[in-house]
């Protein structure tokens, strides 16, 4: 691999202020639509189902050791009148030398505004994550620069979330949401020797929506869209529409502003089992080494109706 994507890989990661790579530290989800639970801890309990997610997802095929994310979320509500949430993310998200590995849980209380459709939430996530590098896989312009270590390190510590989400279903269907988030809270730091910079987590601030259009009892339409915000860099816009059909079946469109164009496809189950397929086409300057992304989600929701 060339010794410039090596360096791009690590900066990426360790958070760096690149425009190109978004400096994003949080993973990110082509599949935010079906799983917000992952990055607002407000929705915890936000359905009268257990909601259960598995994501993987598999960045920038064909650049070696690009970014993969695997995740396992659960969340539900304690309480027949719907007020109490609480939920848990375990995280895995490796690149080149680098990981994340974690857990977030989640505590969250809805207020109704309208009886059994219309809530507004708010939540608190605990994050505990721990940072490893292997110094000895990277592949450096100077091998005797002393700001690198010469083996594998890591590092644990705490972080915080915060979220608000306004949400309104009927029969267990989500006519339409609003959610506003901070994760990374206290931006906390790693550091991993006296020679070495702490690495800084870096808040992200996300802003989601969608609404649900019926037009008939067996097609529905449903954009949504999520703004995520990074210290030095500009804010992405992720911008989607699924077409349902029969509240089962659907595909959609999905444009990430300067980074992608994905195609998703899904699958609602009566037994309460989903799937979700997207792939994303690379449109920045990536699309050279990349032949794009693909992301898997399988979920299963234990309850009644149906619940994102």
């Amino acid at each position: 691999m060339k010794k410039q994507y090596i360096l791009f890989i690590c900066l990426f990661v360790i958070g760096y202020t690149s425009q190109q790579a978004n400096a994003q530290q949080i993973h990110h989800l082509t599949h935010y639509m079906l799983n917000d639970y992952a990055f607002n801890p407000a929705v915890a309990g936000s359905t009268n189902d257990v909601v259960t997610k598995f994501n993987f997802r598999k960045q920038w095929v064909g650049l070696n050791e690009s970014p993969t994310t695997v995740s396992l979320s659960a969340h539900t509500n304690l309480l027949d009148s719907k007020a109490v949430g609480v939920g848990a993310i375990f995280l895995s998200d490796r690149t080149g030398p680098t990981k994340r590995t974690g857990v977030q849980l989640s505590y969250a209380y809805h207020l109704p505004i309208v009886e059994n459709e219309t809530y507004l939430g708010f939540g608190i996530g605990m994050n505990l994550l721990q940072y490893s590098i292997d110094f000895t896989d990277l592949i450096l312009a100077d091998p005797d620069d002393t700001q690198v270590g010469n083996n594998s390190a890591s590092k644990f510590g705490a972080d915080s979330n915060l979220g608000i989400y306004l949400h309104n279903s009927t029969n267990g269907i989500r006519n339409y949401w609003v959610g506003l988030s901070i994760n990374q809270l206290f931006a906390s730091k790693y550091k991993f020797d006296s020679a070495i910079e702490n690495i800084q987590n870096d808040r992200h601030i996300y802003l989601t929506g969608g609404y649900l259009f019926n037009f008939s009892d067996n097609f529905s339409l449903e954009p949504s869209l999520m703004m995520k915000a990074v210290k030095g860099t500009n804010p992405q816009l992720d911008i989607n529409a699924r077409a349902i059909y029969k509240d089962s079946y659907w595909a959609g469109l999905s444009l990430r502003t300067a980074d992608a164009i994905a195609i998703l496809l899904g699958l609602n189950l009566n037994n309460g089992f989903n799937f979700a397929y997207s792939y994303d086409i690379t449109t920045s300057s990536l699309n050279t080494v990349s032949s794009g992304t693909h992301e898997i989600s399988l979920g299963y929701n234990i309850g009644f109706g149906r619940g994102e």
